[in-house]
């Protein structure tokens, strides 16, 4: 086979537009967008798209590159077709790091005044409204521009000076920062003062005291209106912080008077004859649990639930990072993207064939668009059918646009750009390629990361699960080809028996969603034992499993219904023993401290995970003095953010000197992101050289001190 010079270009480009990150736009070299040729739903008929349409608010639930932020370019692609409807995009990530550089660079002075955590909170609501305000005045202006012939032809010039006008005063009461001194800062001492009373009696075992704080607002007088009373006792340390965390969000809403600004934004959209506003956000999941509560409660859900049916969301979030708070959850729509949350909806006895559908037509549609070649032009369909292909495609990326995306561009790299079609050996050797480069690092990045204690040795502790599950996989491996484990299922592949899946009770899943979430293990199915039990199948990732010579899936045909579920890959006892040994569950109250087995864990979840002695809250602690010893050692001063040492890993992996886009497009995040953490690991980490090249473009390469301290090179 020989592949021309274009040929091999066009499949390159085909294979870079499924590996884009968040909201990189699908365009051609001329600029026109190629969203509506290349869009590809999950489900026929474009249902997901459908479904998310709805005049709903919506929570799009899935693990990064299942497409959520392509769903949202489609839903706005769409929106911006009717006049009635208007939409808005706003990325939770974004907010939440520039939120910080404000800290950091505008607000110094408020340090001695404001706690930290009142103060890092305020920032974040503050910008997180005022970048929705923002972002939704651009979107009218363009809205207001393109009708404006239409408003003349209807109102006259008057209508639409009046238009500008009121989207002027708008923007410019968002800009308006003097309400933080003579108004906000005041406010804001108050509640850290409380805070900082509440934190100090959770510490007490008992107390009964009452406190006030009250007030009058009103943004016109320059005064405040806000009060909250605080009660707690022995049976409820955490009141304290919980009922001042309310008040904050009642006060935050008066301060920033959220539904003023809702009835203006009415009042301006009705002289466009927009009748709904979607908000959509991005990356809700990525901002830390505190802030993610504030967000709904004090922003999100009183747009949503005050505006009358005018207002609603478009929410992305990873599965078991999704907070609702006040949004009433029975009047959402709720999308999975994630391949068994997805499919098992629908027809669980056809999982597979729906996704390898969708995987057939996302590959198909990309390669005819840019190479107006068939797909089997690019695979050797001598050796095995394009099926085969592509479901061999959907069990490496379990149905990811994204990994779908790096996995043909390391067959390019391999096959095509050598004139070879794709065959099944350059798919599984991507495969291996991505978990090593792309999934594999995860705890590299954990062990030198600024995380707290515990949340280093929970998920250092699952790295050793991982390996447990390894192991007990390729032991059960061994006794199926030496005869010690035997049945009918194993006869047909004694020599080469497939042992990637497992299965355990649905109530471990939780201790396990770190490990889904980054892709080292997924759920494939749900089934009843020989006990009637439900159990959870999951599988490893496919790339770990060539890693590991472990043959991934189970045989074909009927009589193979339950091969998964056999009793060689009950992983019960292993995790049942594995939480017994690393994690302890003790009270929260110093007076108390009583420590529980974990096997009273259901026990404390029935009583609402409180101590039955003193009726304060219990906690899961991780347990493992051999990680702990080993975190010890490492010397403090190397210790960096998580994206900092993401951003060491991304250069050192790819071995060549890298653009801030080019890291920016791995990590998920922005370019300008990039720079300014670049800039502080070059002068004051002496991590990385910034070096500019033709044409005047920054480049990264690893300083000899980066590769000494972080990858023993």
């Amino acid at each position: 086979m020989s592949y021309s010079e274009s040929e091999k270009d066009n499949f390159l480009e085909a294979v870079a537009s499924l590996k884009k990150y968040r909201r990189a736009e699908l365009i051609d070299e001329n600029g026109n967008n190629l969203l509506s040729s290349l869009y590809t739903d999950l489900l026929a008929n474009e249902q997901i798209l459908k479904t998310c349409l709805k005049g709903n608010t919506t929570f799009i639930i899935g693990r990064k590159g299942t497409g959520k932020s392509t769903i949202f370019l489609k839903i706005q692609q769409e929106l911006r077709k009717k006049d009635n409807n208007l939409s808005c995009y706003v990325d939770a990530k974004t907010i939440f790091e520039s939120s910080k550089s404000e800290y950091v660079n505008g607000l110094e002075e408020l340090k001695n005044i404001i706690s930290n955590d009142v103060l890092q909170n305020y920032l974040i609501e503050r910008n997180f409204i005022q970048t929705i305000l923002s972002e939704l005045r651009k979107e009218i202006d363009k809205r207001s521009y393109t009708l404006i012939d239409k408003i003349k032809e209807l109102f006259g010039t008057d209508r639409s000076s009046i238009v500008r006008e009121k989207l002027q005063k708008l923007q410019n009461s968002i800009e308006n920062n003097e309400l933080l001194k003579s108004i906000e800062l005041p406010l804001l001492q108050q509640i850290s003062t409380h805070r900082k009373n509440a934190n100090e009696k959770t510490n007490e075992s008992a107390f009964g005291k009452n406190s006030q704080l009250g007030g009058k607002l009103d943004l016109k007088e320059q005064s405040i209106n806000a009060s909250y009373s605080e009660n707690s006792n022995s049976k409820n340390l955490q009141k304290n912080a919980t009922e001042v965390d309310k008040q904050f969000s009642d006060i935050f809403l008066k301060v920033f008077q959220v539904k003023d600004i809702i009835t203006q934004i009415k009042d301006i959209l009705s002289l466009l004859n927009v009748k709904s506003l979607i908000i959509i956000v991005d990356d809700f999941s990525e901002i830390d649990d505190q802030a993610m509560r504030v967000l709904i409660d004090v922003i999100l859900a009183p747009l949503n639930n005050w505006s009358d049916e005018f207002i609603k969301f478009k929410i992305a979030a990873y599965p078991n990072r999704v907070y609702y708070g006040k949004i009433d959850k029975s009047k959402v729509d709720i999308v999975d993207l994630d391949f068994y949350n997805l499919y098992s909806e629908l027809d669980r006895n056809n999982m597979e064939e729906r996704a390898i559908d969708f995987t057939r037509r996302l590959v198909e549609k990309r390669i005819k668009y840019f190479t107006e070649k068939p797909a089997e032009y690019f695979f050797d369909t001598k050796k095995e059918p394009l099926e085969s292909y592509y479901e061999l495609i959907f069990q490496i990326s379990m149905n990811v646009p994204r990994i779908i995306g790096y996995i043909l561009f390391y067959c390019c790299e391999r096959n095509i750009v050598f004139d070879k079609p794709i065959n099944r050996e350059s798919l599984e050797a991507a495969s291996q390629k991505y978990f090593e480069r792309n999934i594999e690092h995860f705890f590299d990045n954990t062990t030198y990361s600024m995380m707290s204690f515990d949340e280093k040795i929970s998920i250092l502790q699952l790295k050793e699960l991982l390996q447990q599950f390894v192991d007990s996989l390729s032991n059960t491996r061994k006794k199926i080809i030496i005869g010690e484990i035997t049945g009918n299922q194993y006869e047909d592949v004694k020599t080469n028996p497939y042992t990637s899946h497992f299965y355990f009770k649905p109530t471990y899943e939780h201790f396990l969603k770190t490990l889904e979430l980054n892709f080292f293990i997924s759920k494939y199915s749900e089934r009843s034992d020989r006990n009637r039990e439900k159990q959870s199948i999951y599988c490893l990732n496919y790339g770990l499993c060539k890693k590991e010579n472990l043959r991934w899936g189970k045989p074909k045909g009927s009589n193979y219904r339950t091969y998964f579920i056999s009793k060689s890959f009950d992983f019960n006892s292993l995790i049942d023993d594995f939480l017994k040994n690393s994690k302890r569950i003790i009270c929260i109250n110093p007076k108390c401290k009583k420590s529980f087995p974990f096997e009273e864990l259901h026990y404390l979840e029935y009583n609402k995970m409180l101590c039955p002695e003193c009726h304060n809250p219990v906690n899961i602690i991780s347990n493992s003095e051999t990680i702990q010893l080993e975190l010890e050692k490492i010397d403090k001063s190397k210790l960096l953010p998580h994206i900092e040492l993401s951003i060491l890993y991304e250069i050192n992996k790819t071995e060549k000197d890298l653009k801030p886009g080019e890291i920016a497009e791995e990590l998920d995040c922005s370019y300008q992101l990039i720079g300014k953490r670049a800039k502080k690991l070059n002068e004051e980490k002496k991590l990385i050289l910034r070096m500019r090249v033709e044409g005047g473009k920054v480049v990264y390469k690893l300083t000899d001190k980066a590769k000494n301290d972080y990858f023993n090179t």
